[in-house]
């Protein structure tokens, strides 16, 4: 089983994709709502957010490298 985490938007009830992702045709899921003021914080790149898991997990440059390795070979 494989899962799929994108941002979207909902807009008149209607859950759109953000940015180029795109949603399956047909799937099940968990969505997490948001409150509006959460929204606004300024976006974090993919490397910053890889940075704060790897300081909030105590990982260290040796072992982040290991998991960074371990993720790319899962994804494909």
């Amino acid at each position: 089983m494989g899962y799929l985490t994108i941002e979207v938007e909902i807009d008149h009830g209607h859950v759109l994709a953000k940015g180029a992702d795109s949603l399956p045709e047909k799937a099940s899921g968990l969505l997490t709502i948001f409150k509006s003021d959460a929204v606004n914080h300024a976006a974090i790149s993919p490397l910053q957010a890889l940075e704060s898991l790897q300081k909030h997990l105590r990982l260290a440059a040796v072992k982040a490298a290991e998991w960074m390795t371990a993720v790319r070979e899962a994804r494909r």
